[in-house]
């Protein structure tokens, strides 16, 4: 509202809450910044973090970092129609001209705008636009400086008097040495076209105003267009009105939540409180812990959900390939120095016998590492992070095959065992260790656990090694969800994607991997091009990273797990909140009732038209029918989707296209009914036979489920997915409209529907960011 009035909106409190006491943002914090810019917030606050916080200066520069990565993945042409759509019509003379300017920047794809005025109202109205390009605002006036400081692209050029006609020589030269102040502060290149807003008579531009464009001083660079460029467009429609945002009332959510379970959970009490507060995947860590410990939390959780009655899926993470600090002598702590000079060892497997050490008199300083390769794999100038980013250490020279220099760039009291991310290097280990091997085929097979989390997967041949690993043992019916958390992930997401049953937005070790203001424009590529492909997508780490230790999350750690949902990820998920957190289930009630919360404000006809638009044709016909029946769903404000699905086929593709109510999976299969408990909007309902049972009893069973679990309240009509000369509907899909209230017999298929009573929701406000 704030964007289409025109009026600057700054985004406050807790946006690098952590950073009061540690030099790094977490995960939320950083798509939570990121976010309020997608959004189309004007400026972005800080309190604690520079008001009494260890390290005020880096805040300011990692929040500038974060900020300016997000407006690089701003479409904004699309802002510009939109905010051009949605203002009040007619508009003034004066706004018709000044908001063809940010137009005119991107499509002559200026450098810079400059806007001479006196108030800065035209100023105002440029920017209300979003223009891509920084607007330089030549102004005599003081108290406008200040006053557009935190207004959106504004940068000030304070002179002492302005011309006062156009058409006066000193107006040139003031619009010259203002195009060579903006090229000098680095705010346009060299030769660009410039934007400039003025007067038609008079220089100053809050009269009658136009538009004219000059050329910035030096060669331009050689022209590149961003067709080029293969983007990734993402799109985010919600429609929200005041009582979404006053009423306590949220709809049946959709949004699954994966919890990682911990000391803090695994008793009998922990698990029933986790099944109560809403856990609909149950993760397994097997970074840490036994087969026999694990296989006792797996027993207890089995009889706790099965004596409450519920159902949930079981995943198994790997603890794949890491690369990890060796042992210290004496297994004391090495104390290192900022600007200290190191020797880095690639000890390889004998990492947890060789032991690292800092001589008190030399202070000559070796440091293992469990890499074999490392020494082939970086060259000098590149990073080596330790510790979660913690210690970094630049490459200064590669010493032999085993052991190269470096120095540390921060000081650190370094332990045993510390985590290493290489960033920029394809790290040359196998994708399943000896003992992930054993972990999948000894343990998630003989266990029929329904998800594999398979970390630091960098190429579609590490999911093809996992999928035959699993066959092998005969987990032909364990899904692969691939983790992407570092840099060759990224490269070959597309080849991944392909071949993945599932993806998962890993942004732990992705932040350490690229920088960490990327991590947000990382995520949402990643989830849009999952949704597209009709993949299932979780979003992980520190989401509610500050339950761990208290009962409400930060206002940063909210918003992030709601614009995971306006992102469109099937899932969100808890880590340390449920694993070692004081206050798990609550964590796990909090995180349910924001996603759900979220969903009632997302635009899902336009979330639908733009899947659809975006995926490839032509269409199959399970396809088809998905697509289908999302958008039936909303043409006639149906209140449930019934999918009888064997298989699981049919209802992931009518999952893809995001159906606005919740899906009912009918299907006789274990684990296509588990693994609905991962994927946005299904929940399964298992029967025993759907070969000899009429389709009617089928539904009737669905219905009846609905109504039990509260995902329908018994009012309005459903969309059913059934098959044409079977119920299955994974092979040829039929659809119908049913009276699901008055449905008790057959007949009740045939009955005709008035549907003219039914009314779609009156949706006082949408905002699209694109």
């Amino acid at each position: 509202k704030a964007n289409i009035a025109g009026k600057f909106v700054i985004t406050a409190t807790q946006m690098l809450e952590s950073m009061v006491s540690n030099p790094l943002p977490t995960r939320a914090e950083m798509t939570d910044v990121a976010n309020a810019v997608f959004d189309g917030t004007d400026a972005v606050m800080l309190s604690g973090e520079t008001a009494n916080g260890k390290f005020p200066d880096t805040a300011v520069r990692t929040m500038a970092a974060i900020v300016g990565n997000a407006e690089v993945g701003i479409n904004y042409y699309q802002n510009y129609e939109f905010i051009r759509d949605f203002t009040k019509k007619p508009m003034s003379t004066k706004e018709a001209v000044l908001g063809c300017a940010a137009k005119d920047a991107i499509d002559v794809d200026a450098g810079m705008i400059i806007v001479v005025t006196t108030k800065g109202e035209a100023a105002r109205i440029v920017s209300k636009y979003r223009p891509k390009v920084p607007v330089l605002m030549i102004t005599s006036n003081e108290r406008v400086v200040r006053q557009y400081a935190p207004v959106f692209a504004v940068y000030p050029y304070f002179v002492d008097s302005l011309p006062i006609m156009r058409e006066d020589v000193d107006f040139d030269i003031l619009l010259e040495k203002a195009t060579i102040y903006g090229c000098e502060k680095g705010l346009c290149s060299p030769g660009k076209d410039v934007i400039v807003v003025h007067g038609c008579v008079e220089a100053d531009a809050e009269g009658v105003p136009m538009v004219s464009v000059k050329a910035a001083p030096g060669l331009p660079m050689p022209y590149f267009s961003e067709k080029d460029v293969a983007k990734t467009l993402s799109i985010r429609a919600t429609a929200i009105s005041l009582d979404d945002v006053l009423e306590y009332y949220a709809p049946p959510r959709k949004t699954k939540i994966v919890c990682t379970l911990g000391p803090s959970s695994w008793s009998e009490e922990g698990l029933t409180n986790l099944l109560a507060a809403g856990m609909n995947v149950a993760r397994f860590n097997f970074s840490h812990g036994t087969h026999e410990s694990h296989q006792e939390v797996l027993d207890r959780l089995r009889k706790v959900a099965g004596s409450h009655k519920r159902r949930i899926a079981y995943l198994l993470d790997t603890k794949g390939p890491e690369v990890r600090t060796a042992m210290t002598k004496d297994g004391k702590n090495i104390e290192l120095e900022a600007g200290q000079e190191v020797t880095l060892v690639a000890v390889g497997a004998e990492y947890d016998k060789w032991e690292g050490y800092k001589d008190p008199t030399t202070g000559e300083t070796k440091i293992g590492l469990s890499y074999d390769k490392l020494c082939q794999s970086v060259k000098p100038g590149y990073r080596i992070l330790i510790s979660d980013g913690t210690l970094s250490i630049e490459v200064l020279e590669i010493l032999n095959d085993k052991e190269l220099k470096g120095r540390c760039m921060n000081s650190k009291s370094l332990g045993p065992r510390k985590n290493c991310n290489l960033p920029g290097v394809h790290v040359d280990i196998p994708v399943l260790t000896p003992k992930d091997v054993e972990d999948l085929q000894q343990f998630a097979v003989k266990n029929k656990m329904d998800f594999i989390a398979a970390s630091f997967v960098q190429s579609a041949a590490d999911v093809l090694t996992i999928r035959k690993v699993l066959d092998d043992a005969g987990g032909q019916h364990i899904k692969i969800i691939s983790k992407i958390e570092n840099e060759a992930g990224l490269t070959h997401y597309d080849d991944i994607l392909k071949v993945s049953d599932g993806i998962m937005v890993a942004r732990g070790d992705l932040a350490m991997e690229i920088p960490s203001e990327k991590v947000a424009l990382a995520q949402k590529m990643m989830i849009t091009k999952a949704n597209i492909a009709g993949k299932f997508v979780i979003t992980a780490t520190q989401m509610l990273e500050s339950m761990i230790e208290n009962p409400l999350p930060t206002r940063a750690e909210m918003t992030d797990v709601a614009n995971a949902v306006f992102d469109g990820t099937d899932a969100v998920m808890l880590s340390g909140e449920t694993a070692n957190g004081k206050f798990p289930d609550t964590a796990v009630k909090t995180m349910a009732a924001i996603v759900a919360n979220a969903e009632n404000a997302n635009g899902f006809n336009a979330i639908q038209c733009f899947i659809r638009d975006h995926s490839s044709k032509p269409f199959t016909r399970g396809e088809t029918f998905g697509a289908v029946v999302a958008s039936t769903m909303i043409d006639c404000n149906a209140q449930l989707v019934i999918v009888l699905s064997q298989d699981g086929f049919a209802s992931r593709l009518v999952s893809k296209y995001r159906p606005a109510v919740p899906q009912l999976v009918v299907t006789t299969q274990d684990h296509v009914a588990n693994q609905a408990c991962a994927i946005y909007g299904q929940y399964a309902v298992k029967v025993s036979n759907m070969d000899t049972v009429s389709m009617e009893i089928l539904v009737l069973a669905a219905k009846a489920y609905a109504i039990k679990e509260g995902l329908w309240n018994g009012e309005g009509i459903g969309i059913v997915l059934h098959g044409q000369n079977e119920a299955s509907a994974d092979n040829l899909p039929v659809m119908r409209v049913m009276d699901l209230k008055k449905m008790d017999a057959a007949d009740s298929l045939a009955r005709p529907l008035d549907l003219t009573h039914l009314a779609l929701p009156n949706l006082s406000r949408i905002s699209l960011r694109v």
